[in-house]
């Protein structure tokens, strides 16, 4: 007997589009209002995956991943006002409006830059384990973006008998408190993508725009105030590469912000815990008018 989660799983389809001549991979579930899921860096579109299935029952939910990670083809400018700038071609071409927008860690600071720059076409916006809300990450970033260590993890990576699974397993025991709850399809999709080409050292040089000898570069706190729509901040108190404080430092500067801390979860809290992101988000874009959780509505995927 088919249970619903596994028919909403079934439902989540993988697809491909051109943005601007960029060829761009996404997972796409659900109808109604669309939202648009960010990954961190180098993230693969399936860290949203049990995200996706649990709201697309009301939601057009489509997760993408970002130029030069997981398999879109890379653009040659990793900034984030660069791939918010993308986002927003993505859902042009998409034909998405007014989406709400969910960023985790990199993609938070990717979504604070577009809801900046477009305040009006997002109704809602959901930040994950965000970066740019502070200048303090884990000391090991800082050792890869201002030393040459950083420089042999792309060079020896690819040559290394299971080093990318290796490389993988590492990213999951640093970044979650609870490993083995992160979804199995998450591992294998990960794994090729950083065994594809040019991912890895694409994401050395956006950690080397993101993150200097101080910790993060160009904080987004004083940005928060320019923001009208409401805002959700998640954070997982256990966090061991974005002190969970930030998260607290973010929620006060928002106009209409709203915190939630997840304890026994760490950075990849859309992995380790989907059910507890699922629990906030849900209700917490119920609230919101703007956003239509008609599932009869949205249009079809290009």
């Amino acid at each position: 007997m088919t249970t619903p989660i596994a028919e909403r799983a079934r439902a989540v389809a993988e697809h491909w589009t051109s943005v601007d001549g960029t060829s761009t991979r996404y997972l796409e579930a659900g109808r109604g209002h669309p939202v648009v899921l960010i990954p961190g860096e180098g993230g693969v579109a399936e860290q949203w995956y049990d995200v996706i299935g649990a709201l697309s029952d009301h939601y057009r939910v489509i997760a993408l991943d970002l130029p030069g990670f997981g398999y879109t083809e890379p653009i040659a400018d990793v900034s984030a006002p660069a791939f918010a700038a993308f986002v927003w071609r993505f859902a042009r071409t998409l034909g998405l409006a007014r989406p709400v927008l969910v960023g985790h860690s990199l993609g938070g600071a990717i979504a604070v830059h577009a809801a900046v720059d477009r305040p009006g076409d997002v109704p809602a916006l959901v930040l994950i384990s965000a970066a740019g809300m502070g200048r303090a990450v884990n000391p090991a970033l800082v050792l890869q973006s201002v030393t040459p260590l950083g420089d042999l993890t792309p060079l020896l990576v690819p040559l290394l008998p299971y080093s990318t699974r290796l490389f993988v397993l590492g990213t999951a025991l640093v970044g979650s408190c609870r490993p083995w709850r992160i979804s199995r399809r998450w591992w294998p999709s990960q794994a090729q993508a950083v065994a594809t080409p040019g991912v890895l050292a694409t994401t050395l040089r956006s950690q080397r725009v993101h993150v200097g000898l101080f910790g993060q570069r160009d904080p987004l706190l004083d940005r928060l105030r320019d923001l009208p729509m409401p805002t959700l901040v998640l954070w997982g108190i256990h966090d061991r590469q974005l002190p969970f404080w930030q998260g607290i430092a973010a929620r006060r500067r928002l106009r209409r912000g709203r915190l939630r801390l997840v304890p026994l979860t760490s950075h990849l809290l859309p992995l380790e815990a989907p059910g507890a992101v699922v629990s906030a988000v849900r209700p917490f874009l119920d609230g919101v008018p703007a956003v239509d959780g008609d599932p009869s509505g949205g249009g079809e995927p290009s």
